[in-house]
C-alpha cells in the first residue's frame, strides 16, 4: 500500500512538472507573439501618423499656387493613410498586442506560483490534488481569453 501511495505521489508530482513545461512553452510563445505584434503595431500606427502629417502640410500647401505634385501627394498620402488605418483596424493588432502580453503575464504567474508550491516541503498527496485541479482551472481561464498559439 504504501508503495502505490509513493508512486502515486511520484506520478502527480511529475505530472505537475510536465504541466509547469507546457506553461512555459506557452509562455514563451506569447512572448514572442507579443513581441511581433507589438513591432507591427508601432510601425503602423508611426507610418499612419508620418503620412497625416505629409498629407496635411500638402493641403495646407494646396493653398498656395504650386504645382499639381504638391496635390498628387497629399492624395497619395491621405489615401495609403486611410487604407493602412483600416487594415490596421480589421486586423485589431493592438488587440492581439494586449491578448498575448496579458496571457504572457499570466502564464507567468501560474509558473512562479505553481514552482514555489512544488517546492515547498510536506505537501500531502491530497495538496497536490488541489494544485492539479487548481492548475487546470487557471489554464482553462487563461485559454479561454487568450488568441490561439500553434
Amino acid at each position: 500500500m504504501d508503495v502505490e501511495l509513493t508512486d502515486n505521489y511520484k506520478g502527480k508530482v511529475k505530472m505537475i512538472k510536465q504541466i509547469l513545461d507546457d506553461v512555459k512553452k506557452r509562455k514563451y510563445k506569447h512572448y514572442s507573439r507579443f513581441g511581433k505584434y507589438k513591432k507591427i503595431n508601432t510601425f503602423t500606427k508611426s507610418l499612419i501618423n508620418a503620412l497625416n502629417a505629409v498629407s496635411v502640410c500638402s493641403m495646407v500647401l494646396t493653398f498656395t499656387p504650386v504645382s499639381k505634385v504638391v496635390v498628387f501627394v497629399a492624395l497619395s498620402a491621405t489615401s495609403i493613410s486611410t487604407i493602412t488605418s483600416a487594415v490596421n483596424s480589421s486586423t485589431d493588432v493592438e488587440g492581439k498586442v494586449h491578448s498575448h502580453n496579458t496571457s504572457y503575464l499570466q502564464y507567468t504567474d501560474l509558473y512562479r506560483d505553481v514552482s514555489a508550491r512544488l517546492l515547498r516541503n510536506g505537501m500531502s498527496s491530497l495538496d497536490l490534488d488541489n494544485l492539479l485541479t487548481e492548475i487546470n482551472s487557471r489554464m482553462g481561464l487563461i485559454e479561454d481569453h487568450s488568441e490561439c498559439i500553434k
